[in-house]
C-alpha cells in the first residue's frame, strides 16, 4: 500500500515533464504590480531563486508588472493568474540587447500560462520604438540595436505557451521568436488589429 501512494505521489509532481515545485507568489520577492515601477532585477532574482530550489512556479496576481528582459531557466513556470499583466518597460535600454521580454536559451521543462486565458503579456511597443528613435537619432545606440520581442526561445526542450493573450510587441508582427524545436503553443491569441 505504501508503495502505490509513493508512486501516485511521483506521478502527480510529474505530469508532463513539468516541474510542479512550490508556488511562489511574486509579492514574495517586493515584485510591485503597480504598473509603474520596473520589476526587471525583481523578477530575475526571482526566476534564479526558484532554480536554485529545484523548480517551481512564479504566480503573479492581479496587476500591471513593468520589467525589461528576463531570463527563463530550466523549470521555472510563470503563470498569470486572471486580470495580471506583464507589459514591458518603454526604455529600450530596459532590454539590454535582448531579443524578447521572456528569454530562454537552452531551458527545459518550462511553461508559461495563464489561467482561464486572462493573463496578457504586452509589450507596449510604440513606447519601445519611439524610444529607440530618439536614442538612435541621439548618437547613444546603434541601428543594430534589435526590438524586442514578447518571447524568444533557442534550443529548448518541453517549453510551453499557454492561453497567454499577447499584445503590441516592439518586433512587428514578431511576438514570438524560436530558433530550434522544443516550443509548443496552446490557446494564445492576440486583440491586435495590425
Amino acid at each position: 500500500m505504501k508503495k502505490i501512494i509513493a508512486l501516485l505521489a511521483v506521478a502527480v509532481v510529474s505530469v508532463s515533464g513539468f516541474a510542479q515545485g512550490k508556488e511562489y507568489l511574486a509579492s514574495y520577492f517586493g515584485i510591485k504590480s503597480n504598473g509603474m515601477i520596473d520589476n526587471t532585477t525583481s523578477i530575475q532574482k526571482a526566476i534564479d531563486f526558484i532554480a536554485e530550489q529545484g523548480g517551481g512556479t512564479l504566480t503573479f496576481s492581479v496587476g500591471r508588472y513593468v520589467t525589461g528582459a528576463v531570463y527563463l531557466k530550466s523549470g521555472v513556470n510563470i503563470r498569470l493568474d486572471a486580470a495580471s499583466d506583464i507589459i514591458g518597460t518603454d526604455s529600450i535600454y530596459g532590454y539590454k540587447g535582448e531579443k524578447a521580454i521572456f528569454n530562454g536559451i537552452g531551458v527545459e521543462n518550462v511553461r508559461i500560462y495563464a489561467t482561464r486565458g486572462n493573463g496578457v503579456v504586452d509589450g507596449r511597443g510604440e513606447l519601445v520604438r519611439t524610444s529607440r528613435d530618439d536614442q538612435r537619432k541621439k548618437g547613444y545606440i546603434t541601428e543594430a540595436t534589435p526590438l524586442p520581442a514578447l518571447f524568444y526561445f533557442k534550443d529548448c526542450k518541453n517549453v510551453k505557451i499557454q492561453k497567454v493573450l499577447y499584445r503590441n510587441p516592439a518586433s512587428k508582427g514578431q511576438w514570438l521568436v524560436v530558433d530550434g524545436d522544443g516550443v509548443t503553443v496552446d490557446g494564445c491569441f492576440t486583440d491586435n488589429r495590425d
